[in-house]
């Protein structure tokens, strides 16, 4: 724990008249997988989630995390200085935060690490409670570390149009058409640069992507970063990142679209008032995969599962390995099967650990011994720069009929939701809806789904939209080609947990949607009770099976 950094936050609070700062894991440009040396949150707590914010008190330090992470953030952090702040399935972030912050309470706020979105629904809140928003232009966190954090070099390669399937020139073409008459797009996601550009990067951890922003007019695409960047079209200038603050400021009188999720306080501050904001639907470009792009992630998924036969022949040999092994073993078989690089850090977790949802520190004594689950989620990148993601969940020797139990219960959940007979009017809500009916079914609550279905997989792992959840963002209608996640799970702290995931893609047959998994690795047939099934389920695990590759 660096005290110096708490008691040097503490005075900044007294200095700066306020009675708390909300520290963010993200970095200016909103990314999930922020790079530690960047990341705010981690130097106060070292929690290392993808996700969780900080709420920095003179009294307390508040961990925020969400059910994937309940165990992981008290493994990690220290309780001498920080409460982990438990958030169920059913609760927002945003709600649980404004449960705590009191009445009359100031608030510090970065401006260049929180989205407009969020900042809105946040002050009308407090301001319920007669507290108030400080907006803040430089982390005082990252300002007090400065000096350990080194610049990233980033090389910019343009992915082959055979696998990203239209050019650049014609997606500013779309999107203008689209668009209409005098419009100003702007785009600070770093996907939605990424696909715009048809550019990644594998310089950032984790991520495809590359710092820039961007405005869309119909007269072009003007490009902000300091990378070196190849050519991208004739309709594409490039600028220096800074003047993206310059060439905003001036735009009167037009239609500007935004996102609000991913546009920061301090980019939408210096729109001019007398613009017409509206929201952009840039994102949903990129979510529906073309004919190109689904045949690349075909491959990429053939490699993929080819390197998770390294950990099938490993599990069943007679030699006991600790996590760390095959954590060693699974990257270096990503990287011999084309992996450029991993799209998340692989979760590579034994026997109680399993639990942890998104366990991330793969111990070199914890031994992989008879009986003991191994739950091996991992994914990678290739030329075309979109991300895999599957789990397995197996077994070392002879299971339990506890894990046969638990194990074929989450079986019969992804079974049911992938082959599931869907039509139009089906949502990514009714996937979430089987899967979880299922496990219900099948097991007491002592082995909780704590977390959505799945999510959407493209230039990052975890990319939205879509979401296959039971929250209002997974109501919305199936839509063809586009890819996602089926992952149901089933966890009991202290004994174990199963998730078993395939990474899918959305195809229309007349008036049915039909899944297709992009990956084809088998079940675990030892944990498999074919008892607990009816005859659907048999055929379908069997089917399965049959069609699984050879290992």
């Amino acid at each position: 724990m660096d005290t110096q950094l708490i008691e040097y936050l503490k005075s900044y609070l007294s200095k700066n008249d306020i009675d708390g700062l909300l520290v963010n894991s993200t970095n200016e440009f909103l990314v999930e997988y922020n790079m530690p040396e960047l990341n705010a949150r981690s130097y106060l707590t070292e929690f290392t989630g993808s996700t969780g914010d900080v709420l920095f008190t003179h009294d307390k330090i508040y961990q925020f995390v969400d059910t994937r992470y309940h165990e992981q953030a008290d493994n990690q952090v220290n309780h001498d200085y920080v409460e982990v702040v438990k958030i169920p399935l059913t609760k927002s972030y945003l709600t649980a935060l404004t449960e705590i912050v009191p009445a009359y309470f100031k608030l510090g706020v970065v401006a260049t690490k929180t989205s407009m979105k969020f900042y809105d629904a946040l002050n009308k809140i407090l301001q319920k409670k007669n507290s108030v928003i400080k907006l803040l232009n430089i982390d005082p966190v990252i300002d007090f570390k400065k000096d350990e954090i080194k610049n990233i070099q980033y090389n910019v390669f343009k992915v082959d149009e055979h696998i990203a399937g239209i050019s650049a020139d014609e997606k500013f073409n779309t999107i203008k058409n689209y668009a209409g008459e005098k419009f100003n797009i702007l785009v600070t996601s770093l996907e939605d640069i990424a696909y715009l550009t048809n550019l990644r990067s594998y310089d950032f951890a984790y991520s495809a992507i590359f710092p820039a922003k961007a405005i869309i007019t119909e007269s072009g695409v003007n490009i902000f970063s300091d990378c070196n960047l190849p050519y991208i079209g004739e309709n594409f200038k490039t600028y220096p990142l800074n003047e993206f603050a310059q060439q905003l400021k001036v735009i009167e009188k037009s239609n500007i679209y935004i996102d609000e999720e991913q546009l920061t306080i301090f980019d939408y501050k210096l729109i001019n008032q007398s613009n017409k904001i509206s929201p952009s639907y840039l994102k949903l470009f990129k979510t529906v995969k073309n004919e190109q792009e689904i045949e690349h992630l075909k491959k990429s998924f053939e490699r993929a599962d080819n390197a998770l036969k390294v950990i099938y022949n490993m599990i069943n040999s007679d030699t006991i390995y600790s996590e760390y092994d095959y954590y060693e073993a699974l990257v270096k078989a990503m990287k011999e099967n084309g992996a450029l690089s991993l799209s998340f850090k692989p979760i590579v977790a034994a026997g109680s650990n399993t639990s942890i949802i998104h366990y991330s520190m793969p111990s070199k004594e914890k031994m992989v011994n008879d009986g003991d689950f191994l739950l091996v989620d991992y994914g990678g990148y290739y030329e075309g720069g979109l991300a895999t993601d599957t789990t397995r969940t197996f077994i070392k020797g002879t299971p339990s009929n506890e894990q046969k139990t638990a194990y074929t219960a989450v079986l019969k959940a992804f079974l049911n939701a992938y082959y599931n007979k869907y039509n139009k009017k089906s949502s990514y809500f009714n996937i979430d809806k089987i899967a979880r009916e299922t496990i219900e079914k099948s097991l007491s609550n002592e082995y909780p789904f704590a977390h959505g279905t799945g999510h959407g997989v493209g230039i990052s792992v975890h990319e939205n939209p879509p979401r296959v959840s039971s929250s209002d963002a997974g109501k919305t209608k199936i839509i063809e080609n586009t890819v996602f996640s089926i992952e149901p799970g089933a966890y009991k702290e202290g004994w174990g947990g199963i998730r078993l995931e395939n990474t899918v893609y959305a195809s229309m047959e007349e008036d049915k949607i039909i899944m297709n998994s992009l990956s084809h690795f088998p079940f675990e047939i030892k944990l498999v009770d074919l008892s607990m099934m009816n005859d659907y389920e048999k055929y379908y695990y069997m089917k399965w099976q049959a069609s699984a590759c050879i290992l």
